[in-house]
């Protein structure tokens, strides 16, 4: 399941963005008010952050991609295969675009679950991220 948000415009430019979320400890900044237990931390070189969302289990995600000013991934390191990306299109000196996704692998059943949650965590995470500053 792929669920994502359309570009949308931030008055910073592409490094600073690029900067606050390749920045575990900074990601916390980004999200949503429902997002509650916000940690972070690097085991054996790898930065990670986990967080819990109305009383389900802790979700724990590595940096698994950086592409400096134009992409983050972080996923999780076991169990069901769930990744948050982060895609940044420089646009002028001093302001950029901004993509949310998550691409997760649900089964149908559960599908109809998370869909909703989850389309809500994406737009409350990028609304904050088009506040970096």
């Amino acid at each position: 399941m792929l669920l994502e948000t359309p570009f949308t415009a931030v008055s910073r430019p592409a490094s600073e963005i690029y900067e606050a979320i390749n920045t575990p400890s900074e990601f916390a900044a980004f999200m949503p008010d429902a997002v509650q237990g916000f940690k972070s931390g690097v085991d054996f070189g790898t930065p990670w952050f986990a967080f819990t969302i109305g009383g389900m289990p802790e979700i724990k995600m590595v940096r698994t991609e950086s592409i400096p000013q134009e992409k983050i991934v972080y996923s999780t390191p076991m169990g069901a295969k769930v990744s948050l990306g982060v895609v940044i299109k420089s646009t002028a000196s001093n302001t950029s675009e901004v993509k949310v996704y998550i691409d997760a692998d649900v089964n149908p059943m559960l599908r109809m679950m998370v869909e909703r949650p989850l389309r809500r965590f994406l737009d409350d995470l990028n609304d904050k991220i088009k506040q970096v500053g």
